[in-house]
């Protein structure tokens, strides 16, 4: 986990307020509950969702380069907490960010070109195949 690398959801759209703050955008997703319940209930098409200042710092090292361990260090340096208080917060904002698919975490194992150090599933038939003959 910790040398997984954080990436936000390119489908999000996401600013700086005047604070220094991240608002992030979020759109009402189309499917036929949300079409039938907009006919009852407000729901609007976009909502903003503002992160605070630890928040906001967290999100901008979730590009895709830097890992868990290294956001750990940094955290812990810059607001002056122990590695056991900053890997157990933002391990627990990690999760919360990933359930609402905010972000994704990239893996080295994610990495490899296609067809290298992995078999496909037609190599895996094949192998099947040959062992039941």
């Amino acid at each position: 986990m910790l040398a997984s690398r954080p990436t936000r959801n390119e489908s999000l759209r996401w600013e700086n307020n005047d604070n220094g703050e991240v608002q992030v955008s979020i759109k009402r997703q189309d499917t036929w509950k949300v079409r039938l319940l907009s006919k009852f209930f407000y729901i609007p098409r976009q909502r903003k969702i503002t992160l605070d200042e630890v928040g906001s710092e967290v999100w901008r090292m979730c590009n895709g380069r830097n890992s868990v361990g290294r956001m750990i260090e940094e955290l812990s340096d810059k607001y002056q907490l122990n590695r056991k208080e900053a890997e157990v917060s933002l391990l627990q904002y990690l999760k919360t960010l990933g359930q609402k698919r905010f972000i994704g975490f990239v893996l080295e194992s994610d990495e490899k070109p296609p067809g290298r150090g992995a078999a496909s599933g037609k190599k895996w038939q094949k192998k099947q195949t040959g062992a039941s003959n």
